[in-house]
């Protein structure tokens, strides 16, 4: 899990680090995090139906909006999703499509209208309900959220996955007991959900416990290592643990392990940085800090240290410049979310 941040970062994490973990064979964003989407065995997305040509132009329309979804060209997959919506005679498949991209187009209140079409006649459908719950989530609408996910857990009491995403709404309102009570729930339903450890780690970092919480991140990349190689949160989470106790080297070599699953998250690059000026390599740090800040140019936090190391080398303009950016976007930024 990821730290996230809200309405700019979460969204763009949940593309990167899950939902698109939930289309490939490998998130894991997340969110992996999401449940199976139509689209993949649940639709029925396999050969082609030659046979009918409706059919067949509708899987090839899911297929493309799938395949932009991947490449985080939301505007060209919320597209293919239309089409396809006039071509379906099941609506389940594109509307699910079309509602996750609205959702990482910033389009909450879209989403929330797609995804109520299609729990309107299947209100059972537990793809929809988390996903109208992350929706709900990303809108700052936490109680509707959490409302989302009970139902899910009520329709599907043995599925791990609305029980991690209760727990991360938990966690994030400052909840953490009954947050891990959700995680610990998700893992009794499925003891390699690696999500779920990552999220106990940060809940037991947030109550001090920092050796339970390390024990939980390490069980959490002891079952990424292996079988999920795009997933980096984990990664991340515990590199940022180990550099608030200064143990800057193991940080540094969790953070880049990060940037190399995930190249997309500017965070990695810039724990990687934070590790190296932590440990008294600054100019090798700000390689990795540049970058995170050319990835995300509204992401203050590698400024800070930017303005920082160009102080302590006597560049006073280029510091004073930083300085200048980061008091800017920090005005302007928005609630970190994991």
């Amino acid at each position: 899990m990821i730290s996230v941040q809200k309405k700019r970062g979460m969204t763009r994490c949940i593309a990167v680090a899950f939902f698109s973990l939930a289309i490939l064979p490998s998130h894991g964003q997340v969110l992996p995090d999401a449940p199976q989407t139509p689209g993949q065995n649940s639709s029925g997305i396999g050969e082609l139906n030659i046979g009918n040509p409706q059919v067949a132009e509708c899987e090839v329309l899911l297929r493309e909006s799938e395949q932009e979804f991947v490449k985080e060209d939301f505007s060209s997959a919320m597209a293919a999703s239309q089409r396809a919506m006039a071509v379906c005679q099941d609506q389940t498949a594109p509307l699910l499509l079309l509602s996750r991209s609205q959702m990482l187009s910033h389009q909450f209140e879209a989403a929330e209208q797609s995804l109520h079409q299609l729990l309107g006649k299947a209100p059972s459908n537990l793809p929809a309900l988390i996903q109208l719950g992350q929706v709900q989530y990303l809108n700052n609408h936490d109680s509707d959220a959490a409302k989302s996910f009970q139902q899910a857990i009520h329709v599907a009491p043995d599925q791990p996955d609305p029980h991690y995403w209760l727990g991360r709404l938990y966690y994030q309102d400052g909840r953490v007991q009954q947050a891990i009570d959700e995680f610990q729930a998700a893992i009794r339903f499925d003891s390699a959900y690696y999500k779920a450890y990552d999220g106990m780690g940060l809940c037991y970092q947030a109550l001090g416990q920092n050796g339970q919480a390390a024990q939980d991140f390490l069980k959490g990349i002891d079952l990424v290592h292996k079988d999920h190689p795009d997933y980096d949160v984990v990664y991340a989470d515990f590199a940022e643990l180990l550099l608030k106790v200064n143990k800057n080297k193991q940080a540094f070599d969790l953070a880049s392990e990060a940037a190399s699953r995930n190249s997309r998250s500017p965070r990695n690059f810039f724990l990687a940085g934070k590790a190296l000026e932590q440990d008294g390599h600054p100019d090798a740090s700000l390689r990795w800090l540049r970058k995170a800040a050319q990835m995300d140019p509204a992401y203050p936090d590698p400024h800070y240290l930017l303005a920082r190391i160009y102080r302590r080398q006597g560049k006073d303009a280029e510091a004073r410049q930083e300085a200048a950016i980061l008091q800017t976007l920090a005005a302007h930024a928005p609630q970190v979310r994991r």
